[in-house]
Formats: structure tokens, sequence, C-alpha cells
């Protein structure tokens, strides 16, 4: 073997064995940033999955009570229709109750005032003669006019 082949070899093995190194370094580096990794799934697992649930339970719980104050609103909505619709009904009645008495009143009263203004009147104005349809009668001796020739 020539020299240039020795030389040529040893630069290989030398090659060889700093990818060596290389490859060992990073294996270590890897096997690390595993570690690390696991250890951060762990403290994930231990800390955050509990409040996680915690979140979820609290979102269930809240969404009963959504639920709870929507029925509970529906429930107010129709006790308040009930309610307005009675109270419009009794106050329909009241009027209706009040109104027609006084109704038959003010017929009675506008009746009354119109006989009293036809009394009042009658007494206050004195009798008319009457005049006659034709007019006053005229005797032909009281006129000169069967005198007049013309």
């Amino acid at each position: 073997m020539n020299e240039w082949a020795v030389f040529f070899l040893g630069v290989m093995a030398l090659a060889l064995v700093v990818q060596c190194v290389f490859v060992v370094v990073a294996a270590r580096s890897l096997r690390s940033s595993g570690d690390r990794v696991t250890d951060l799934c762990q403290r994930f697992e231990a800390d955050i999955k509990p409040t996680l649930e915690d979140l979820r339970t609290g979102a269930a719980n809240l969404r009963a009570i959504s639920d709870s104050g929507r029925e509970q609103a529906e429930r107010i909505e129709t006790l308040l229709s009930t309610t307005l619709g009675s109270i419009e009904t009794a106050v329909e009645a009241a009027r209706l109750l009040v109104m027609t008495p006084l109704g038959s009143v003010s017929d009675l009263s506008a009746f009354w005032s119109g006989l009293r203004q036809g009394i009042e009147t009658y007494r206050n104005e004195a009798p008319k003669k009457r005049a006659s349809p034709q007019g006053p009668v005229r005797r032909s001796e009281d006129s000169d006019e069967h005198l007049f020739i013309g």
C-alpha cells in the first residue's frame, strides 16, 4: 500500500471517531431532552389536568345553573302574564261595574236638565199673540181705493 492510501485511511478512521463522538453527544442530548419532556408531561398531568377537570365541572355547573335560571324565567313570565291577564279582567269588570250605572245616571241627568230647561223657558216667556196667516183683515169700507177713478 502506498503512503497516500494509509494517510487517507487514517483520515477516514479519524473522521469515523469524530462522527461517533458526535453521535454519542447527540444521543445524550436527545436523552436529556426526552427526560425534560417526560418531566414536563408529568407536571402537566399533576398540575394542569386537575385544573382542567375542575374547569369542566365548573362549566357543567354553570350550564345547570343557566338551565335552571331559564326555567325560572319562563315560570316568572308565565306567572306575570297570568297575573296581568287577571288584572286586566278585574279592571274591565270594575269599569263595567262603575260605568254602567253612571251611563244611566248621565242619561237621567240629561233628561232632567232638558225638562227643567223647558219648564224655565215656558215660565219666562209671555204668551205671544198669534198673527193670522193672511195678515190683518181689511174691510173695503176702510180703504179709499174704491173712490179712485183711473
